[in-house]
């Protein structure tokens, strides 16, 4: 049983160095692709989850502008969506779902519980035989599972809930040109002062697109990240059950060694 408390010291602390920190979003050597409009006037290369290049003919400015941003918006999204690589990046994982956890949690302790319950019964009920037959010096005291169990349910209640996409907002052209962004890679909206040339539309655009998608990722990250309140009562309710458990041997093991014939 020391043994396996070691063993579980260790596990926990392995858990608790983390993982290698991914490769951050838009970093992807996935080959570039390209989308254009029909009347191919508007044309845009994307790779892995930025732009690399906005092509816009000049001609297109005698549209009203609202239909223009429409039509630049469809392209570049649908470059983004050709070039994003199929193999998930660690932002496409959907977001943790608390509430199914929480559902299995419950399960798990109220099947730990009643497991416990029947395990310090039967203890218990051991004790009392041996004690017929022989002088036993202390007392068995079943450890404290319930309080570890609510703490466990109180740390998990503590986190966030997901909240979808997060999105992000950036600007270019002297702040002429708006852009946002989701973090799930496509443009939300795409919008310009009237005036802009279309190599600034063309530039702009792909500055601004590239940086809300930069800042939307950055959001979904620190988002999808447990408070750091949650962190330290996930931990302390994990020492606390080691500390339990060790507790719980020795109570055992310092009550069988102290057995006197009658």
């Amino acid at each position: 049983m020391d043994e396996q408390i070691s063993r579980a010291r260790q596990k926990l602390a392995e858990l608790r160095a983390g993982a290698p920190a991914p490769a951050e979003p838009g970093t992807s050597t996935a080959a570039p692709a390209t989308a254009a409009s029909d009347d191919e006037r508007i044309r845009v290369t994307a790779a892995g989850r930025r732009l690399t290049a906005v092509e816009l003919d000049p001609r297109l400015l005698r549209l009203d502008a609202d239909d223009l941003a429409g039509d630049l918006t469809t392209v570049i999204n649908e470059a983004l969506d050709r070039a994003r690589p199929a193999s998930p990046e660690p932002q496409d994982v959907p977001p943790v779902d608390l509430t199914a956890i929480r559902a299995r949690l419950d399960a798990v302790l109220a099947e730990g519980q009643a497991g416990m319950r029947q395990a310090t019964s039967a203890i218990g009920d051991a004790v009392a035989q041996i004690n017929e037959r022989a002088v036993m010096r202390g007392s068995f005291e079943p450890p404290d599972f319930d309080d570890l169990f609510a703490r466990t349910r109180a740390a998990l209640a503590a986190a966030g809930t997901a909240n979808g996409a997060a999105e992000g907002e950036a600007w270019a052209v002297d702040d002429r040109l708006y852009a946002k962004a989701s973090s799930s890679g496509r443009v939300v909206r795409l919008v310009w002062e009237y005036g802009l040339s279309a190599a600034d539309i063309a530039d702009g655009s792909r500055a601004a697109v590239n940086d809300a998608l930069a800042r939307a990722e950055t959001e979904a990250r620190r988002s999808a990240a447990p408070p750091a309140e949650f962190t330290e009562n996930v931990r302390a309710a994990q020492d606390a059950g080691i500390r339990e458990l060790a507790r719980y041997v020795a109570s055992l093991q310092s009550l069988m060694s102290d057995i006197q014939p009658r």
